[in-house]
């Protein structure tokens, strides 16, 4: 494993970016020493426990027994006498998605622009007291794990799949095999990138331990196929039925035979490629933009009204945007238009207005028509997105 060292704003030390996707990016992990000393003290315990006693929060308490092995589980929000009680050592404070709560985190996003902004899931910070970790596991995402503050041992083991044996948790999927093959102790400032399927166990060297986990989402290739087929299936007429061939019936009334099935595929066979390439762009961004929380979007947006917001974009010649932090964006072209994909749902705009919405940033006046604007102003109602003051 590279152990490069870090410079400057880059996040891969000496490594360029075309190296590490070449050469690292869901293949190898990935060491950096200082790979980000802008980290350090980014958010600290406290902090975290406050997200963790509020309502709407994603938080848990993993604890370890150490002498009997046994791993216990709790699901936020905590009461704030909870943390009093913990044990001196063993105990893990997970919480999900800070980046919607803290600005300091959230930024670490500009770090990773190049990768895929679509992939980029949430920052989830954990807070370890000594000897604290969640057990050897595997995920099925990619993870820059970021040491904030403390230190942390990171133990590498094998690659994993849904065949790799699991011990008997009802909450938490630890391995039941785990084989460290590599081991490393992060300080503040270090990172390691894991990819999918790499086992793996974190355990805290000390106490104010705080890890922030940058994580890449990736939807299974069932749930894609699910969406593609629900959106192809609406785009065949009612009238579209089954029927029979002379071969598909059986001289058994009961049996379904092989006959029977090619006439079924024969729908498969029907559907033009422009309709299954169209539906399964939008089932790629509607999931991969599907919002971890959508109840917080919109909760910052000053204005609502339309009429208000339309006379307060036009007058701008460009109008820069705040992305809502529980919102998500992403866009596919179609030649001079785009599919827009903001929050689960595809919008079909131009080119321009899809890019400037993802980039935070649109010319009113370039928007010729009308139905770009009417969009524009309907994520900026619903709150996804909000006009940055002056």
């Amino acid at each position: 494993m590279s152990r490069p060292e870090g410079r400057g704003g880059s996040v891969l030390g000496s490594l360029s970016e075309a190296d590490f996707t070449r050469r690292y990016w869901q293949r190898e992990p990935l060491l950096v020493r200082g790979a980000l000393p802008a980290a350090i003290g980014l958010v600290d315990g406290d902090e975290l426990a406050g997200l963790a006693c509020e309502d709407g929060v994603d938080a848990r308490l993993v604890i370890h027994d150490g002498e009997h092995d046994a791993w216990l589980c709790e699901d936020g929000p905590f009461a704030e006498a909870r943390f009093a009680t913990l044990p001196q050592r063993g105990w893990t404070l997970l919480v999900q998605a800070v980046d919607q709560h803290l600005a300091g985190v959230a930024a670490l996003h500009e770090r990773f622009a190049f990768l895929p902004r679509w992939r980029l899931d949430d920052v989830m910070v954990s807070y370890a007291s000594d000897g604290g970790g969640v057990g050897p596991h595997f995920d099925h995402y990619d993870v820059f794990l970021i040491q904030a503050s403390g230190a942390r041992r990171w133990q590498i083991g094998q690659h994993c799949d849904a065949a790799s044996a699991l011990r008997d948790h009802p909450r938490l999927k630890l391995l039941a095999d785990f084989q460290p093959r590599a081991q490393h102790d992060l300080q503040a400032g270090d990172m390691l990138y894991l990819p999918p399927g790499i086992a793996h166990q974190g355990t805290a060297l000390g106490a104010d331990c705080i890890t922030c986990s940058v994580g890449f989402r990736a939807p299974s290739h069932g749930e894609l196929l699910q969406g593609a087929a629900a959106r192809l299936a609406e785009m065949l007429p009612e009238a579209a039925r089954y029927r029979d061939s002379v071969p598909a019936i059986d001289a058994d009334p009961y049996c379904i035979n092989a006959a029977a099935l090619r006439q079924v595929r024969t729908i498969w066979d029907s559907l033009a490629r422009e309709h299954i390439d169209a539906a399964l762009a939008q089932a790629f961004g509607c999931q991969l933009t599907e919002p971890r929380h959508p109840e917080r979007i919109g909760e910052r947006a000053p204005l609502r009204d339309p009429d208000t917001l339309a006379r307060r974009v036009a007058g701008r010649g460009s109008v820069r945007l705040v992305h809502d932090p529980a919102s998500r964006f992403a866009y596919a072209l179609d030649g001079e238009h785009a599919l827009l994909f903001v929050d689960g749902e595809a919008y079909r705009t131009s080119a321009v207005l899809a890019r400037g919405v993802c980039h935070a940033r649109v010319a009113w006046r370039e928007l010729r028509d009308e139905h770009d604007r009417a969009v524009l102003l309907e994520l900026l109602a619903q709150g996804s997105l909000v006009v940055r003051a002056r």
